[in-house]
């Protein structure tokens, strides 16, 4: 072992405390719990000194991780497939026909604005506005814009 262990094991056969334990960043700074103190090793704290395990069980495990790594690469391979073939091609046509809507509102109302300083939206020259939070940017379509020019155009 690395050293001989000091302080007092604690009531029940509890962890040993290591010299300045407790003390801030160090390799004592923690309470070690390993075979002698009876108790096993912290939830997620490394490997469990206490149980032996026989060559074949180490083989067992290492070809189970060697598999899970090739059955998580074949998922990530097919996933990947699946995003080239399917999802950005509809994402890609979704961005293109969003486009050709926004180019068509601006080519139909040169004069709409938007101040996204006080978040609204205007007709250029004229008085009325019409908040921004109301209007869905992201999907706006020909039929929506020309509503919320006759929204502005208003007396």
């Amino acid at each position: 072992m690395y050293g001989q262990m000091q302080g007092n094991p604690m009531p029940g056969g509890g962890p040993y405390q290591q010299p300045g334990a407790g003390q801030g960043p160090g390799p004592y700074s923690e309470v070690w719990y390993g075979p002698e103190s009876g108790g096993g090793p912290a939830p997620g704290r490394g490997r469990d000194w206490s149980v032996n395990t026989s060559p074949d069980q180490e083989i067992a495990n290492l070809v189970m991780g060697a598999a899970g790594r090739f059955i998580g690469k074949a998922i990530r391979n097919r996933m990947q497939r699946v995003a080239e073939e399917r999802i950005i091609p509809t994402v890609n046509a979704r961005a293109e026909q969003q486009r050709q809507q926004m180019a068509a509102i601006a080519e139909r109302y040169p004069n709409l604005r938007a101040c996204l300083r006080d978040q609204v939206i205007f007709l250029a020259g004229e008085t009325r506005t019409v908040p921004l939070s109301e209007v869905p940017l992201q999907q706006v379509t020909l039929a929506q814009a020309d509503a919320l020019v006759a929204r502005l155009r208003q007396p």
